[in-house]
Parts: C-alpha cells; sequence; structure tokens
C-alpha cells in the first residue's frame, strides 16, 4: 500500500484535473483528504475496511456538498467531487499495491460486500506500518515514497505547469473575486 507521500500527491492531482484554477487550500484539502483513509491505523478497527470503501467517498461528497452551501451550485459540486475523487484516489493507489498483510486489499464496496479486492499489478510498492523507526524499516518506507515521487510527481508538475499556470495568467470565474469588465 502506498505511503501518505503518494496519497496526498494524487489528492492534488484530483484538484487540478477538476479544478485547475482552484486556491491552495483546495489542493492541500483535497491532499489531507486522500491520506485520511489510513487514519484508520490509530483506531481500534480493522484497517482497510469502511475507511477504504464507497462508503467513505459518499459521506465526504455529502459532508463537502452541506459545508460548500455557500457557493454557487456548479461550485458547489466540483468542490464535493474534488473531496470524494481524492478519497477514491486513495482507494485506487491502494488496489495498485501489494499489501503483504492477510486479508489482502481493501474492502472497496462496504458495506455492499464484505470481500476484499486488490489489483494484483503491483505498481506500487508496499509500505511497513511495524518499527518504522527502525533504520530498515525507514529506508525501506523511504524508497516507496521516492518511487511514488517519481511516478505521481511528473503528473502533479505536468497538471500544474499545463492547467494551473494558463488559469493563473486567464483567471475563470471563481466565486468571491471580483473581475474587471471586459
Amino acid at each position: 500500500m502506498p505511503s501518505p507521500v503518494g496519497h496526498m500527491l494524487a489528492g492534488v492531482a484530483v484538484t487540478w484535473s477538476i479544478l485547475p484554477q482552484a486556491r491552495t487550500r483546495v489542493a492541500t484539502v483535497a491532499a489531507v483528504l486522500a491520506a485520511a483513509p489510513d487514519l484508520d491505523l490509530l483506531l481500534p478497527v480493522q484497517h482497510r475496511t469502511a475507511t477504504h470503501s464507497i462508503a467513505a467517498v459518499a459521506l465526504v461528497v455529502i459532508v463537502a456538498a452541506a459545508v460548500t452551501r455557500e457557493v454557487t451550485p456548479a461550485w458547489r459540486a466540483r468542490l464535493a467531487a474534488v473531496c470524494g475523487l481524492a478519497v477514491a484516489s486513495h482507494l485506487l493507489l491502494d488496489w495498485l499495491g501489494p499489501d503483504p498483510v492477510f486479508p489482502h486489499g481493501i474492502r472497496m464496496f462496504w458495506p455492499l460486500s464484505d470481500r476484499f479486492f486488490i489489483s494484483g499489478w503491483d505498481i506500487f510498492r508496499p509500505t511497513a506500518r511495524t518499527a518504522i523507526f527502525s533504520p530498515a524499516v525507514m529506508a525501506h518506507n523511504l524508497a516507496a515514497a521516492a518511487q511514488e515521487l517519481l511516478l505521481l510527481g511528473p503528473l502533479v508538475w505536468l497538471l500544474w505547469f499545463v492547467r494551473v499556470k494558463p488559469a493563473a495568467r486567464f483567471p475563470a470565474e471563481v466565486p468571491g473575486r471580483h473581475h474587471p469588465p471586459k
């Protein structure tokens, strides 16, 4: 399963794919949401179940839509989509990585199914979750994070360069910003 670095990069990529003109705080929220499903590691629950499911994605979309009710409906839908897809990106990355801990995979369709899903493609290296401060585990997790930077970093850079940079030169309608008449 990928590290928080890979998950956060995916959250930023989601933001800049859907809302290229989004402010940094939107990308930051999406990055945090993309890593958030792993907070279940701090809870006395089984890892990779409810927080790694379509139910979690749906809950985030509903909460995001409620929290952003003050913005225009079109923006509210986009912001809610960014938040939900940021969490969904976590599911995708975990699905694409190996899982050495039984049961293997994630309960992606919980509560509709208790089945665990994993792709078997092993695109991302697994990260260790025990003895994380031992030199061997730190080296292993740093190598995994470096691979994620190599795989996802160019995508984030490309999205920033191609979509965000031009959006800064030609700003679109953003709620709360006043634009001079044309």
